[in-house]
């Protein structure tokens, strides 16, 4: 039990870049300098990870590892260096980012009666058609498009912006999203949204729209919504 911990902790630190300023598995989140102003968030996020290396057969609660909270502006920006991009996460791999105090699995409390917004990332819906399979690597051609950030990465950061920014569910009454998921995989990765309400099927619709707007997808592009434990995909 005690090489697993290690393990998992193991898991948690690579996740993250060296360096003093890098968030440990049991850091709430990260300091940057205890001199600069901080802007607070709306509210505080979680994120968390797991892969095949984290997997528990037996309770999936154990496979996920909670790398770091962040609660202001400057900790989220630093969140964002620091750990690494998804473009180079192994395959099978997931960041979860929820509210602080939601956890990532249908049976919390928050998520019981909800579902998940979710849209395949790609060549139907990313823009740029060389970094929509797999890794979500560039062109490996000279110039410009060779140090060009990966899409999988930008759509993962605008995501998360507009999720802190609370731009996904703008205009639309009460608390709907709890968090959101992307999943590495070999051919096709995953972003998904999770709702609060699974009946709520206008504002489902409305966050379905903000969705594509938000994360930079082609227009065309639309979400899929399943209702948690409708499907295991």
């Amino acid at each position: 039990m005690m090489a697993e911990s290690s393990a998992k902790e193991m898991e948690a630190n690579q996740v993250s870049a060296a360096g003093d300023q890098t968030a440990k598995a049991d850091d709430r989140y990260v300091i940057i300098d205890r001199g600069v102003k901080r802007h607070l968030l709306n509210r505080p996020w979680t994120l968390w990870y797991d892969s095949v290396s984290t997997y528990d057969c037996k309770q999936w609660e154990l496979s996920l590892i909670e790398v770091m909270t962040v609660r202001t502006v400057e900790d989220f920006f630093a969140m964002l260096h620091y750990c690494k991009p998804p473009h180079v996460l192994r395959v099978s791999a997931q960041y979860h980012f929820f509210r602080e105090g939601v956890k990532p699995m249908w049976e919390d409390p928050n998520n019981k009666a909800g579902g998940k917004l979710w849209v395949s990332l790609d060549d139907k819906t990313m823009t740029d058609k060389s970094g929509a399979a797999g890794g979500g690597k560039t062109r490996k051609d000279n110039g410009a498009d060779a140090d060009k950030k990966p899409e999988l990465d930008t759509v993962w950061e605008n995501v998360l912006i507009a999720l802190v920014g609370e731009y996904l569910d703008y205009g639309v009454e009460g608390e709907h999203i709890m968090g959101v998921v992307l999943t590495k995989r070999k051919y096709c990765n995953r972003i998904a949204l999770w709702l609060k309400d699974a009946s709520d099927s206008d504002a489902v619709a409305a966050i379905e729209k903000q969705l594509v707007k938000e994360a930079g997808l082609l227009p065309a592009t639309k979400p899929i919504f399943t209702a948690h434990g409708a499907s295991k995909a």
